[in-house]
């Protein structure tokens, strides 16, 4: 038998006392209760920089506004694939809203 783990990447940064985070993770622990999800995942924060930057230049850049957070998703998923080396890892993307 095979066990997995979930973990989500995401463009939402890390801020002020985890609110963003603490939203995530309640939503995380109703759904493990109601046995909707197998287990709690890990959650991998954006910037806030990079995502506010990407924000106010969306109206000029449109979707190139978006690269160096996208970037900085790759890059946080490459540093997090490093620890685990051993593992393989599945991507399931949603459209971004």
């Amino acid at each position: 038998v095979t066990s997995c783990n979930l973990v989500f990447l995401s463009a939402r940064p890390h801020v002020y006392k985890s609110v963003a985070e603490d939203q995530s993770y309640h939503l995380f622990a109703s759904l493990v209760k109601d046995r909707r999800m197998h287990s709690i995942p890990t959650l991998l924060p954006g910037d806030l920089i990079r995502g506010l930057a990407a924000m106010l230049t969306y109206a000029c850049l449109h979707t190139t506004a978006w690269k160096l957070v996208g970037e900085q998703k790759y890059n946080t998923f490459r540093d997090f694939a490093a620890l685990y080396p051993e593992y393989d890892f599945v991507f399931c993307g949603d459209n971004g809203q």
